[in-house]
This record gives C-alpha cells, structure tokens and sequence, in this order.
C-alpha cells in the first residue's frame, strides 16, 4: 500500500469510527465493559488498543476476566434474567454458532455497521455475530534433538511411532475437536474434508496412539515445560508457545501442515447497555495495523488488520498461523453447534478410560 492510500484508509477509518462514537455520546453511552481474557494478555490489549481509544473517543473501557466457562456461565445468567451488564464478550472463533453465544449476542449480519471490519479486516473477519480479532494456530511441534535424521512434517508421522518413537503429548481443554482433526489427517482425511468429524473412526485412530500419549496438557504453560524437562517428543501446542520455545534456546520445530486454526472472536452481547459504544470499539479494533504488528510481536498472535504484513519481517510474519491459512482446518461452526455436547460427552469418557 502506498503512503498516499494509507493515509486515505486511516482518514476513512477514522471517519466512520467517528460516527459511531457520536452516536454513542448521543444516546449517553460513554463506557464500554469487556469480557475477556486477563494477564499479560490483557495488559498487552490495554496498551495498544483500549487505552487508545479511550484516549481518542473520550469512551472508557472496563474489563471483567474470568475462563471461558466462568463468561459463558455469566453471559447466560445475566441473558436470562434481563440484567446484563456487559457489553462485548470474548468468545472463539468455533463457538460462535453455539446456542449460547447466538442466543445471548447480537446478530452483526454483514458488519456493514462496522465499515472497517468490512475495509480493512482480512476475509472472514465478520462471523455474523461476532468479529474475529486475533488468530492462532495449533500447530505440531516436536524436539529436533529427538530426531537428528529429520523430523515430523505431518500428523500422519506424529501417529508413526515406529519412524518416531518417543513419548507425546496432545491437549485436553475443553476444544477435544482439534485432536480429533488431527486423528483424521493421520488417518489420510483431506483438511477441506475433516468436517463434519467422522467421530468413529477419529476415535479408533486415536485408540492408536493412546499408548504413547503421556500427558495430555491443560494449559499452555504445561505444554511448554513438558518440552523444558524432555517429558516429550513432540506435541501439538498453540504456535505462540512453540515460538517462545525457540526464543529460550530450545530446539522445537513447528509443523503448519495441518494445524488447527484458533481465534478469539468479540460479540456484542444482546441487551448490551453501551452497544452503540461496543460497536464503535469494534469497529476501532481493526484501524491502525502498526498497532495489530506490535500485538502479534509480543503475543505471537495474528490480529486481522490486512495490511498487518507490511510492518512485519517475512521471517517473523511466516511464524503467524495468517501465513499458513492453505494448510490450516477451520472448525465448522455450525456443525459444532449441533454436534457440541454429545462430542464433548463422548470425548470425557474416552479421556476417563
């Protein structure tokens, strides 16, 4: 993009941010209250993104943290009762079309309210209730140490214990579909056909490899420290914790064929006291793509300003699940709404055998 069209795309985005902030202060909407995510993560979002705004806009940002089940819980019991007191709520990209989240928030249909998710957010970015903001993927990553005749390059290899024996590990956070993606690609599933899950014989392929499972992590700490004691070989993990990997020195090797694409996802909650505010706050998420480079260079993550690439080295841009999408699975939202809880039901007497 040339400086000339920069600076027209920041002035158009500026604009339309604009009217939605005024109509907001018109109908005395000057706060915005966020269910999301906390720590580092937070603090990083806080920097670069509210605290702008709130500079910008005059509009304050609040934040309630939590784990995803504790803001499902709350988002449905404030839904329920008619006392709802927040106004976005982080939820992910595989979620979006569960019955809690398309109950409970607003429906965006095309964001053509929010023209900038429209102008300058990469393809997909609106999930008709919802928005993506930063994607990840899941990726295979094994110890290149373990292997210093060549390593993995699939999940077809992660499963071939015999041409890579050693110890692994898979995750086990309440996302089971991602393993179960990962048994169908060894099982010689195409990525584009993996959904709607052949749950049979994504399980009896998982009986394969059962014996060499050792750990089956719950948190992304766990999953990098079983690679620092060398309690395993390989694992799939989110990418941003492989990264982080190497960066300490350790020889991991990340594995994009096949990783499972993973994004957070801001909906607008349905009786949200401040939606014209919340609205106006999406829409400002998905200006100033020096702001997205920073974000995706400290956390590893892709937000999705689409001209994010131009502030970012190829080396490190290549490190981005955005650089993989060809090779990645996208969830199918709509088959795991239907399909959710008898998955998850199945799944937690498989991991209790």
């Amino acid at each position: 993009m040339s400086s000339a069209s920069s600076l027209w795309a920041s002035r158009a985005a500026a604009a339309s941010v604009d009217e939605l902030v005024a109509a907001a202060k018109a109908a005395g909407q000057t706060k915005v209250v966020v269910a999301i995510g906390g720590g580092v993560y937070l603090d990083t979002l806080k920097e670069l993104f509210f605290n702008p705004f709130t500079a910008e806009t005059g509009i304050e940002t609040a934040f309630v943290s939590g784990s995803y089940s504790e803001r499902i819980a709350s988002l449905r019991a404030m839904s329920e009762t008619n006392t709802m007191q927040w106004d976005i709520v982080a939820t992910t990209n595989d979620s979006v079309r569960s019955p809690e989240l398309v109950n409970y928030t607003e429906d965006l249909g095309d964001c053509s309210e929010l023209s900038n998710v429209v102008s300058e957010g990469i393809d997909g970015s609106c999930l008709g209730n919802a928005v993506l903001f930063d994607a990840a993927g899941s990726v295979l990553a094994y110890d290149e140490s373990a292997f210093p005749n060549g390593g993995m390059k699939s999940w077809a290899d992660f499963w071939d214990v015999k041409a890579f024996p050693g110890p692994r590990a898979l995750p086990n956070y309440g996302s089971p579909w991602y393993v179960l993606s990962a048994a169908l690609l060894a099982d010689g599933v195409e990525p584009k056909d993996v959904y709607p899950l052949g749950l049979d014989r994504a399980f009896k392929k998982l009986d394969e490899l059962r014996p060499n499972i050792v750990a089956w992590w719950t948190s992304g700490d766990q999953s990098q420290q079983l690679f620092r004691t060398k309690e395993v070989v390989a694992t799939m993990v989110w990418n941003g914790r492989a990264v982080k990997l190497r960066e300490e020195g350790f020889p991991i090797s990340i594995v994009w064929n096949g990783a499972m694409f993973d994004a957070t996802a801001l909906a607008v909650t349905k009786g949200a006291p401040h939606a014209i505010a919340a609205k106006a706050l999406l829409n400002y998420l998905y200006t100033r793509p020096e702001a997205h480079a920073e974000h995706a260079k400290r956390l590893n993550y892709a937000p999705p300003n689409k001209h994010l690439g131009e502030f970012l080295d190829d080396d490190f841009e290549s490190t981005l699940v955005t650089a993989h999408l060809p090779t990645t699975v996208k969830a199918d939202p709509a088959w795991l709404a239907e399909n959710r809880q008898k998955l998850i039901e199945r799944w937690t007497v498989w991991i209790s055998g």
